[in-house]
């Protein structure tokens, strides 16, 4: 399966991280959380098929438990690495889940930020919540200095993501359009999701945080956060004011909520 990895390090004897973006995004989510990440690991950012630097070939099987399988094999035939904590973005928070069950010798640690998939019943969707982001996004990609300063369009992009949309950097805006506008992957990956649900087992001896934001308007309370649903064991976060791209909104509490988790992973093992 085409997915692609770049790793990053300030010193190898660190262990190692593996950053999962959301659909119709790219590794680039994570730069801004990049710096502060290396204080405490080997980070690993990969990119999906059909997303940011990885093609996509036709007939690939993208689920979830496919893709989190494909990553376990993308960094340990690149970079050599078999065991690392995760973290993981909405689709990317819930192949961090799955990472979590199929490795439990792998991975040390999920910490699973606005994950998909946990939703009581699977069901299948007509359209991804995110369609009319991504025909903006195709169209705005040529011009988007001036559409960043157009607070109409900018909330148009932005605003069921966030009500925090005002406060995007440029920066944010502008590898997140580029992503979504070139996410060939996008409609695979939202077919590969489509009448699934998260429920695979996850040994108490992988630690998990689970964190939404209170005012998640992608992955709503009442649709898509059954903690029932969740490994018993899981540290449920609820952070305030927040929606779903947590490391928009808060990058240093995101941080500290992946470190934490590793920590006390670590610790118990």
């Amino acid at each position: 399966m085409p997915i692609t990895s770049q790793l990053f390090t300030d010193g190898k004897e660190r262990p190692a991280l593996v950053l999962v973006h959301g659909l119709g995004s790219a590794g680039t989510i994570w730069k801004s959380l990049t710096p502060a990440l290396l204080n405490h690991f080997k980070v690993i950012t990969v990119d999906l098929p059909g997303h940011g630097s990885a093609p996509i070939h036709p007939d690939e099987k993208v689920d979830p438990k496919s893709l989190a399988q494909a990553i376990f094999e993308e960094v340990s035939k690149e970079h050599e690495i078999d065991q690392c904590h995760v973290a993981g973005n909405s689709l990317g928070g819930w192949i961090a889940l799955e990472m979590g069950a199929l490795g439990p010798n792998k991975v040390k640690s999920v910490t699973a930020l606005a994950p998909a998939g946990l939703w009581r019943t699977a069901k299948k969707k007509r359209f991804p919540p995110s369609l009319d982001a991504r025909i903006l996004a195709k169209i705005s990609q040529y011009f988007m200095k001036t559409a960043y300063r157009i607070a109409p369009l900018k909330a148009l992009g932005y605003k069921k993501i966030t009500h925090l949309w005002r406060e995007l950097s440029f920066e944010s805006c502008r590898d997140s359009v580029i992503a979504m506008a070139k996410a060939k992957g996008y409609k695979p990956l939202w077919k590969g999701l489509q009448n699934q649900k998260f429920d695979s087992e996850i040994s108490p001896e992988v630690g998990v945080s689970i964190v939404f934001g209170d005012t998640d308007r992608t992955l709503p309370e009442e649709i898509a956060q059954e903690k029932s649903v969740a490994p018993a064991h899981s540290d449920w976060i609820t952070v305030e004011n927040c929606a779903h791209v947590i490391m928009w909104n808060y990058p240093d509490l995101t941080v500290d909520l992946i470190k934490q988790t590793a920590e006390k992973a670590e610790s118990v093992n």
